[in-house]
């Protein structure tokens, strides 16, 4: 079979685009993206994991599956299976790409490979179909799609659903996983702010002022913000900048990670 797509696959595809710009967290997302695809091509069973960095090298976390339950995934996350030959060189692309095994291993290699005698054999699974989603020139992501080996290899078609819809997968993980560090920033900064209001006695606008500060907010977004006026807010500013002993915004985000890290 070639890899033309029928407008019906185009409909659902469009309809999948959608649901994965409307994700509103990283668990949401990859829940979305997981069904869509099995709804696009029945697979044996799917997962999706978030990728991190992890002294020097790429962990796996957060595993989402649908279809057949996925054992061992433990022994999967816990036993560097990333360093094993079968994954060798994956975590160097600076781009998305999406590929099916069959395509890049030999049978041969793929069978005599301890990942899959110990992970993928146990559980009837033999083909399989990824994505390597890149954000930025960073791996975030992996999605990966399986087949029973009496249910054939995963066919052109498939690859090309898969080679289309991985892009914006990749940018909206990469956008939301931003964005969740941003907030965990934004908690650490506000109970830094709590702890500075305390021993400095800053005032409760004060707070909020040196929070919007250190969030990179410049005058004119923070008086919108707080519904004050420019000189309202230089002066709150003057006062939280006299009572913590800096000059400007580059000393007072300083201090800030200062206090974050004796903190941590």
């Amino acid at each position: 079979m070639d890899g033309r797509l029928l407008e019906r696959d185009w409909q659902f595809m469009l309809d999948a685009v959608y649901r994965i710009n409307s994700a509103t967290s990283v668990d949401s997302l990859e829940r979305e993206v997981l069904e869509c695809l099995d709804a696009l091509m029945p697979c044996t069973q799917g997962t999706f994991f978030v990728a991190e960095e992890e002294e020097g090298r790429i962990v796996f976390r957060r595993p989402v599956v649908v279809g057949q339950e996925a054992r061992y995934m433990d022994e999967f996350l816990n036993n560097n299976y990333d360093r094993d030959p079968y994954f060798r060189g994956m975590g160097l692309m600076h781009q998305t790409e999406t590929f099916s095994d069959s395509d890049l291993l030999p049978e041969r290699y793929r069978e005599n490979s301890k990942l899959y005698k110990e992970i993928y054999e146990p559980q009837g699974i033999y083909y399989p179909l990824r994505s390597y989603l890149v954000y930025r020139h960073k791996l975030v992501g992996n999605i990966s799609l399986f087949n029973a080996k009496e249910h054939g290899d995963f066919e052109l078609r498939d690859v090309t659903i898969l080679t289309l819809l991985a892009p914006h997968v990749a940018l909206k993980l990469g956008d939301l996983l931003e964005k969740e560090q941003q907030t965990r920033g934004c908690a650490r900064s506000g109970d830094v702010a709590s702890r500075l209001m305390v021993k400095y006695g800053l005032t409760s606008r004060e707070r909020e002022v040196v929070l919007l500060i250190v969030s990179g907010r410049d005058d004119r977004e923070i008086a919108d913000s707080l519904c004050i006026s420019l000189s309202t807010l230089r002066k709150h500013t003057y006062n939280a900048y006299k009572k913590l002993d800096v000059n400007n915004r580059t000393q007072l985000c300083a201090l800030i990670n200062a206090t974050s890290a004796h903190i941590l």
